[in-house]
Order: C-alpha cells, then sequence, then structure tokens
C-alpha cells in the first residue's frame, strides 16, 4: 500500500492512486510546491491534472499526502 510521502514513481501507481482518489502533492524538479494536493483528476501520457491544473511528468514530482 501507499504511505505519506512516498513518491509516485511508476505510471501503474499513479494510476491506482487515481482509483482510489488519494489526495496527492505536486512539486516541480527543484522541489518547490507546486500544488498542496487533491486527488488526481485526469491521467494522460504527459500529464497529471489535480484541482483543475495539469502538471507535466517531465517537470514536477508527484507524492501521497
Amino acid at each position: 500500500m501507499f504511505s505519506i510521502g512516498q513518491e509516485l514513481y511508476l505510471e501503474s501507481e499513479l494510476k491506482r492512486v487515481k482509483l482510489a482518489q488519494l489526495p496527492i502533492v505536486v512539486k516541480y524538479l527543484e522541489g518547490e510546491i507546486a500544488d498542496y494536493g487533491g486527488p488526481i483528476q485526469e491521467l494522460n501520457e504527459h500529464s497529471v491534472r489535480v484541482n483543475d491544473m495539469y502538471y507535466t511528468k517531465a517537470a514536477c514530482r508527484f507524492y501521497i499526502r
């Protein structure tokens, strides 16, 4: 299962978190928080949508909140 603060590396992890509607935190690669979190609303090959904002997988990291 997932634990608080765990980084989501794999596409399969992002999909499972989306299905479970677990809240996530989005951080830019430099470590700055981009979004304090919410459930994943949409997931595609290049981006993740949280709180009606799209975050590219190449520029962000995703963590369990």
